[in-house]
């Protein structure tokens, strides 16, 4: 999101949902993003997307970027090298399938990584610096709360579009934002 301070200053934050797509949350938040006309990034499962494959496709059409966020939302620290590999390229196979366009960048489970793990993926890690606990909270309001309290230029604010309290919280994250 491109925040106009004044004609001199702009500053940004990067949106980014997880775990989708749902077939309610996941429309829901792509009308209020086109509203403002702002742009995300959504990781996505590779299970979810083999259901709901025209969701993934909507994402795409309507602008926003495409993550991969493994097949089953595994801890690929604790995995094999040829398991860590079947979940990534079976996650950006389902959707380049669904979407017609392979992931552009991929988020790891929880953050959490190893020199061994990174150096396989063969797409760029985006980690987050604003966690609003949306999973947790499962309050839309809370969502203005978290991100109120630690966001700042350049971060990237960690969502998922999976809950509806998310959805239903994003049009104030987004009015404050700008």
């Amino acid at each position: 999101v491109d925040l106009q301070i004044d004609d001199t200053k702009t500053k940004r934050v990067a949106l980014t949902f997880d775990d989708g797509p749902d077939p309610k949350v996941t429309p829901s938040i792509l009308t209020t993003l086109a509203k403002y006309d702002a742009k995300a990034t959504f990781f996505m499962l590779g299970s979810r997307v083999e259901f709901y494959p025209e969701i993934a496709s909507d994402v795409l059409k309507a602008g926003h970027e495409l993550g991969n966020h493994t097949w089953t939302h595994a801890k690929l620290t604790n995995m094999t090298t040829d398991a860590i590999l079947e979940e990534v390229s079976k996650t950006n196979n389902i959707i380049e399938q669904s979407t017609g366009q392979e992931p552009t960048v991929f988020r790891l489970l929880y953050g959490a990584f190893n020199d061994d793990l990174v150096n396989i993926l063969n797409l760029p890690v985006v980690l987050w610096d604003v966690d609003t606990l949306d999973w947790k909270h499962r309050d839309a309001s809370q969502l203005l709360v978290s991100v109120k309290s630690s966001v700042h230029d350049g971060s990237t604010i960690l969502m998922h579009d999976i809950h509806l309290s998310t959805a239903q919280g994003l049009e104030d994250v987004l009015v404050y934002l700008i």
